[in-house]
């Protein structure tokens, strides 16, 4: 049930994402786009790896893609079309239609499947979350976020909060890691952190703003989050004893 519940939920965002990656591969590129000096090809491999991602996710949640069956081939057969057809009506939007473009799309479609293929799908799936943050200082850099503002901070708090949360659900339902556990906190710090680092080691690659106070929000996000979750925890168990439920 509860795979059956994270297949549905994963087919949703990838109705939405994939609607979504459509309407922006099809209009003028925004002004902001060029800002974030981010390289077109590498944002077609992350486009194209997320789709995959979440075509598999949505579909065949908790497998690995098993190359002797149809469904892993047909699904990027489905992946590779589509990405014909959308680097073709690309020239018809004033967009350039570039084989260096869809060869981006093609290595991060096999990114995602190798990934699917030498992981669970429930394991897997902690990829994409914990690099994810990598593009908010992009966005800083656009200035779609203002740098230096209570927005920069937020953007922080928020995805780093995600982050944390996602890991704690992953650690307590996949590894049976209980957060009340203090010797076990270190576990449950370790990821998010490891996610800020990637994102400080991103920026400093890409010249891209991830100053000390943008660390302090996306550190604070973490330990705020463990915290309120320590709490909720609690609260759960103390309700189950008050009312003598298992």
């Amino acid at each position: 049930m509860q795979r059956i519940r994270a297949q549905k939920l994963f087919l949703y965002i990838l109705v939405f994402y994939w609607l979504s990656l459509l309407v922006a591969t099809h209009i003028p590129v925004p002004i902001w786009v060029g800002k974030m000096e981010v390289s077109d090809k590498a944002m077609h491999f992350v486009a194209y790896m997320v789709l995959a991602f979440l075509m598999w996710f949505g579909t065949s949640f908790e497998k690995k893609a098993d190359w002797r069956t149809l469904r892993p081939w047909l699904l990027t057969t489905i992946i590779l079309v589509y990405g014909i057809a959308d680097e073709f009506l690309q020239q018809f939007v004033n967009r350039s239609a570039t084989l260096e473009d869809f060869t981006a799309d093609v290595l991060g479609a096999a990114a995602a499947m190798f990934f699917v293929t030498v992981l669970p799908s429930r394991h897997a799936v902690m990829i994409p979350v914990t690099v994810c943050p990598v593009f908010i200082p992009s966005l800083v850099m656009s200035n779609l976020i203002p740098q230096n503002s209570i927005f920069e901070a937020g953007a922080y708090l928020a995805g780093f909060a995600a982050v944390t949360i996602i890991w704690i659900i992953y650690l307590s339902a996949v590894w049976g890691l209980k957060l009340k556990q203090v010797r076990l906190l270190p576990i449950f710090l370790l990821p998010p952190m490891g996610s800020i680092l990637i994102v400080k080691l991103n920026a400093v690659l890409t010249n891209k703003p991830f100053g000390t106070p943008a660390i302090l929000a996306a550190g604070g996000a973490v330990i705020l989050t463990l915290i309120m979750g320590l709490f909720y925890v609690e609260h759960i168990k103390r309700v189950a004893d008050e009312n003598h439920l298992p």
